[in-house]
């Protein structure tokens, strides 16, 4: 069984995507490839479906479920992170947003690529993300919003960082099925990703560009 296979176990919603992983483990499978090439490409597989409207909320949830099983059966197999993080990312979904639907896939792309990211889980209010964020000393406020309503939460926090004289020090992105990159842009993100692989290019060139700002002070 192949990660590619068990992508399109994913795809199609086939509970057997469980067993499949846990036979390529078996098997001595590469479990980063598992996770990148089956997992995750999977998620996108039903992402694109949902916004082709072949797929509705329903699918998408359940695959979501699936997808974050497999990963639960993939994770003791990864590597150790090295001892210093490319960066601190603090990440979760918005409030009024109850959806974990692909930011726990983002997180654990962003780890596998030497970032710490610290998950915050559901329904997060705006000061929470900024309080645990100077908490970790964060580079990087990652916001998820999977519904149009919750959109404003987002900005909610780009205004507090504002407000708080905080921009120097963290980098404000978004994701999720209603975001895109000129609804960034009209609050005031610093940047927006479509799925788990451009957000890994996002925050690394996120950190770049706060590099070159303190470098320039």
């Amino acid at each position: 069984m192949t990660a590619t296979d068990i992508a399109k176990l994913i795809e199609a919603i086939d509970n057997s995507a469980l067993q499949a992983v846990n036979d390529a483990l078996n098997e001595n499978a590469d479990p980063v490839d598992l996770l990148k090439k089956g997992v995750i490409e999977g998620l996108r597989l039903i992402g694109r479906k949902f916004e082709e409207q072949e797929y509705f909320l329903a699918e998408l949830m359940m695959g979501s479920k699936i997808a974050e099983d497999c990963i639960a059966l993939i994770d003791p197999h990864l590597p150790e992170a090295g001892a210093e993080p490319k960066g601190v990312v603090v990440i979760g979904a918005v409030q009024g947003d109850q959806h974990d639907l692909g930011y726990g896939l983002v997180a654990k792309q962003l780890e596998l690529n030497g970032f710490e990211v610290h998950q915050m889980g559901v329904d997060v209010p705006a000061m929470q993300f900024i309080d645990k964020a100077q908490e970790v000393n964060a580079d990087i406020i990652g916001l998820s919003a999977f519904l149009v309503t919750t959109i404003p939460n987002c900005a909610d926090v780009v205004d507090y960082v504002n407000d708080m004289n905080l921009k120097n020090r963290f980098k404000v992105i978004i994701g999720g099925g209603e975001t895109n990159q000129e609804r960034a842009e009209e609050i005031g993100a610093d940047g927006w990703a479509a799925n788990a692989v451009e957000a890994v290019v996002l925050c690394e060139r996120m950190l770049k560009e706060k590099q070159m700002s303190a470098t320039a002070v």
